[in-house]
């Protein structure tokens, strides 16, 4: 089971849209995808439930209390148009996780609770998607316990790499290695703006083999997409842009198999 961590401290850069879409292309794959929304926005949680504000069960009771509401009470299978999406189920949250995460600061091994709920599902899914809060917070540091691969989009404002370093250096601390799995896309990326573009290039090239070939094209059915509270493959099957997730996701898992040999 591949474990992906979508996380940007910076807010705005498309967190909650490349998780959405990308489970969706991942499900649309074959691959038996999980979403979760560590986010107490809830925005992933309404888009993939189809629409919902309300759920029996939560993130937020796992991180309350993972004895009594383990992980697999809190799943429910990931619905568009009033119809399951076959192969993508979706662990919701609600405005509560910041209360629980805050109270959950005492618990001992607080940064594992995520980790372990998670061991007890390798056998049901391929790929876990989590989509972190733009924060570094006790539900980011889960994400980053639990995570094979961290996926960090950044957009094309020229603030978009602001905070990365310190992100890199976090990550570096709670996996205690420097030598961390982590890639770099462009996301909502414009062609014409070439003179941003140029400036984050060089800014990236840094980075070298972490930046991913792969880039997101900025296309207002992504946003439309989300607020039908549909995928975009659901929503308008004809965009352009689902030919950049499936690239993308192609990427990635070319990345994972590499690093499991």
């Amino acid at each position: 089971m591949h474990i992906i961590a979508i996380i940007n401290q910076k807010g705005g850069v498309g967190k909650t849209t490349t998780a959405i879409n990308l489970s969706a292309q991942f499900a649309r794959e074959g691959k038996r995808t999980l979403a979760i929304d560590l986010d107490p926005q809830a925005n992933l949680s309404v888009v993939l439930s189809g629409g919902q504000f309300e759920f029996k069960s939560t993130i937020s009771d796992v991180f309350e209390s993972a004895k009594k509401h383990p992980i697999n009470q809190a799943i429910i299978p990931a619905q568009a148009g009033g119809d399951n999406i076959k192969n993508l189920s979706l662990c919701p949250t609600d405005i509560r996780l910041s209360r629980v995460i805050e109270q959950s600061l005492t618990k001992v091994h607080r940064e594992r609770i995520l980790l372990k709920q998670l061991d007890t599902l390798r056998d049901q899914f391929d790929v876990v998607i989590l989509d972190c809060p733009p924060n570094l917070s006790l539900t980011s540091v889960n994400a980053m316990m639990a995570a094979d691969l961290f996926l960090i989009p950044v957009d094309g404002g020229s603030f978009s790499l602001n905070g990365l370093a310190d992100l890199l250096d976090a990550l570096e601390e709670v996996k205690e290695t420097d030598n961390v799995n982590f890639a770099v896309f462009r996301n909502e990326y414009a062609k014409a703006n070439k003179l941003i573009n140029n400036f984050l290039d060089e800014q990236l090239n840094e980075l070298k083999d972490k930046v991913l070939h792969s880039t997101v094209r900025r296309t207002e059915a992504i946003g439309q997409a989300s607020v039908s509270a549909e995928p975009l493959i659901n929503y308008k099957p004809g965009s352009t842009a689902i030919n950049d997730y499936k690239a993308l996701a192609k990427e990635i898992i070319a990345r994972l198999n590499v690093q499991q040999m």
